[in-house]
């Protein structure tokens, strides 16, 4: 069974990257606006010289702490989103978040031989959270065991209309699943 689903355009919930922390700049350049201002005094100097120390660690935390945090949630929301249009596709990693922004596509295997694929289009969205990333979802499935058919069925059955659909056919008085 390897059937291609058609390509859905969506808005992705990524976060914007910063290469710098904004935080960081902010103290940098306040304490060069002090030592212009208060002449260089020696606890100024103290000041000045601990934000430039402050900077580095603050880079390092940034890129040890808070994109990795960042890239793991959006590796969850961006799996929601998917799995909304193709409820049976791979979860996306982290990794494949950080690739997925620096290749501007992506391509996601599964065990089954099916394949995600996700490719940034370069137009964005307005939401009312800002703007998102335009991005093309295709999803093509792959092979598909008893196992694998029964988990299928069971996450189709949460659409309503495929609920209505069962419990229609499963229903004894109606003539019409025997038709």
């Amino acid at each position: 069974m390897s059937a291609q689903i058609n390509p859905v355009l969506i808005a992705l919930p990524l976060s914007p990257r910063r290469t710098h922390s904004v935080r960081t700049l902010v103290g940098l350049s306040m304490a060069a606006v002090l030592f212009l201002f208060l002449g260089g005094g020696d606890l100024v100097t103290v000041l000045i010289g601990m934000g430039f120390a402050v900077h580095p660690v603050q880079a390092a935390v940034d890129r040890l702490v808070r994109w990795p945090r960042q890239d793991r949630t959006d590796a969850q929301a961006l799996t929601g989103v998917v799995r909304e249009y193709f409820y049976n596709a791979p979860e996306v990693d982290a990794r494949s978040v950080r690739d997925l922004v620096r290749k501007r596509q992506l391509q996601v295997n599964d065990d089954g031989g099916g394949q995600l694929r996700i490719g940034l289009t370069g137009r964005r969205h307005a939401t009312a959270s800002g703007s998102r990333p335009e991005a093309r979802l295709s999803y093509k499935c792959g092979d598909v065991g008893l196992t694998d058919f029964d988990r299928l069925l069971q996450n189709a059955e949460r659409d309503p209309q495929v609920r209505r659909a069962t419990t229609r056919m499963r229903r004894p008085d109606t003539g019409t699943a025997a038709a």
